[in-house]
């Protein structure tokens, strides 16, 4: 018995000696759960559930010690209240007790950089209505649907009480380099880069960030967690994996003995406060997704077609003629109380899964019926409402004109059966347009020349604000964004404006071949309109016509933002 006590106590003095010399260290994990990971698929949904999300909440009640932060959407609340109420329970009961950090940006997992600042708002609205209905606490943190980031998150999240967002080191390094910055600030909203370094954050960058150490044991997809990396995708294999959870119990055990403590992004994040490490500033990065350098921004839900069926263009157009409908509800007054349905069957529109990665066609079917249904309630709510188009207005002032005549030059690649027709847009000074249809090849696209120093354009969630990025300010690859009201500077005074009811595809800038173009790739024999405007001009009138034309109803002051 004394030998074995004084290898106790030997044990003890190493872990206490191993503490105090490297500090405090933290095991984050961030399990994102989507209840349309197959969106429109019942059996996916509920294989999510009994599968992979019951079985973690179960490790995580049988270890009350440990914590993690669950990301979900509000309307996966929703679904387990209506379908499942015992793992409800659980989930509430972890959450209540501080074991769960609930972690909620949207109601939907929405394509959140493909659309303005009110659907967000709305989503946001429709959040915090359903955890205050299910009594369930809801953190201050933010990770979204396909880890999409970008200054409008920022500054929309601050508005709701956010105080923290999680991004993905790539996403960062894909426009920057700043090798172990544990975190920064993002107009007022501290950013929080999930990087897992092997040794002490002070031996990577210096010593500010002494005594603290991190890892990210996981962050991702959550349903993937107990399968061993298995899908919903593959319904067959899709299991919970008992040697899987073992291995993660021992895991954690491990690093308990380590001086680690398995926490949530909360508790790092308030260590990195009282420890005094101060958040930098963060450098300009554009809208961007995880793996941009897999997609170069939104352009895999926006452009790119990886299947025969695949409808980006179709899907993303229809959202934007359906959301017409629905500002029209609320600008003839229709309650809130009238309209929380229906903004519902539109944020479930805007999904991400439906142009995503791979999307089978119950999920682009989803997302198709979703929009005819706002469409069909907004008749039904108020018969005398009409989608508005400003462009049916400002067509009335279309005065045609020769290419020649046209202010700027445009090129249609790898598309047949071209038609483009080009006006002059009488009584407004400096604004013209274009209508172009074509038949489209294996890769086509419209292209505009980009003469301009810098990118200048209105993030996602930020329509009422121009932001501008000298291009020596940021890494220059070819990167897409969404482009909500669909405006982005080709020169000082030079502006291009997308018609999102037109035809709605990613605008990708890319300052090496000098052009900004909208792309469609894999959608061969299909075929594609779009309208676009090209105003010559100060940025106030820009702003405010291109927020006009597609009804983003941001915030009614206009802002300059430069880096």
């Amino acid at each position: 018995m004394g030998r074995a006590k004084k290898l106790c106590e030997g044990l003890f003095i190493f872990i206490l000696f191993s503490f105090q010399a490297f500090g405090q260290g933290y095991v984050l994990n961030m399990y994102h759960f989507n209840l349309q990971y197959v969106a429109g698929s019942e059996k996916a949904m509920r294989a999510g559930v009994e599968k992979s999300l019951e079985p973690l909440l179960d490790f995580y009640l049988a270890h009350p010690d440990w914590k993690a932060s669950f990301e979900m959407q509000a309307e996966y609340i929703e679904y387990l209240a209506e379908n499942y109420p015992k793992v409800l329970a659980k989930l509430k009961k972890l959450a209540r007790e501080g074991q769960a950090e609930m972690v909620s940006f949207h109601y939907s997992d929405q394509l959140i950089l493909g659309f303005p600042r009110l659907d967000q708002k709305r989503s946001l609205r429709l959040t915090k209505e359903v955890f205050e209905q299910y009594d369930i606490p809801l953190s201050r943190v933010i990770f979204t649907q396909e880890a999409q980031f970008g200054e409008g998150v920022c500054a929309l999240g601050k508005d709701w009480g956010y105080e923290v967002a999680v991004i993905t080191t790539n996403q960062y390094d894909w426009f920057q380099d700043d090798p172990g910055i544990p975190y920064f600030d993002c107009r007022g909203l501290k950013v929080l880069k999930a990087e897992n370094p092997d040794m002490p954050l002070e031996k990577i960058k210096s010593e500010e960030y002494s005594g603290l150490r991190v890892k990210w044991y996981f962050l991702g997809d959550g349903e993937i967690v107990v399968t061993g990396g298995i899908s919903p995708y593959f319904s067959f294999l899709f299991k919970p994996r008992d040697t899987i959870i073992k291995r993660m119990g021992a895991d954690f055990k491990k690093l308990e003995q380590e001086g680690y403590k398995i926490a949530t992004v909360s508790e790092y994040v308030e260590a990195l406060k009282q420890n005094n490490i101060q958040p930098r500033p963060l450098k300009p990065i554009l809208d961007a997704p995880w793996r941009p350098e897999d997609d170069q921004g939104v352009w895999t839900w926006m452009g790119k077609y990886v299947s025969p069926w695949e409808d980006d263009y179709g899907v993303r157009t229809e959202n934007w003629r359906a959301r017409s409908w629905l500002i029209s509800a609320e600008r003839a007054g229709i309650s809130w109380e009238q309209l929380r349905t229906v903004w519902k069957h539109q944020l479930d529109a805007e999904v991400s899964d439906s142009t995503g990665w791979f999307p089978f066609k119950v999920e682009i079917n989803y997302s198709k019926e979703k929009s005819q249904e706002v469409i069909e309630e907004v008749q039904r709510l108020c018969p005398e409402c009409q989608a508005e188009d400003k462009s049916l207005e400002l067509a009335e002032k279309f005065e045609r004109i020769s290419e020649d005549d046209f202010p700027v030059g445009v090129k249609v690649l790898g598309a047949t059966n071209l038609a483009q027709k080009f006006y002059r847009v009488q009584g407004i000074d400096g604004l013209y347009a274009l209508e172009i249809s074509f038949k489209a090849g294996r890769d086509a696209r419209v292209s505009f020349p980009f003469t301009g120093s810098k990118i200048i354009y209105s993030p996602a969630m930020l329509e009422a604000e121009l932001v501008k990025i000298d291009l020596s300010q940021i890494k220059p690859p070819l990167h897409y964004v969404g482009l909500p009201n669909g405006l982005i500077g080709l020169d000082e005074g030079l502006w291009l404006i997308r018609d999102n009811r037109a035809g709605m595809v990613a605008s990708g800038i890319d300052p090496e071949n000098k052009e900004v173009h909208f792309r469609v790739k894999g959608a061969r024999g299909r075929d594609f309109f779009f309208r676009f405007y090209i105003l010559q001009g100060p940025d106030e009138p820009a702003l405010r016509f291109a927020n006009q034309l597609n009804q983003t109803d941001g915030d009614k002051v206009w802002t300059m933002t430069s880096h």
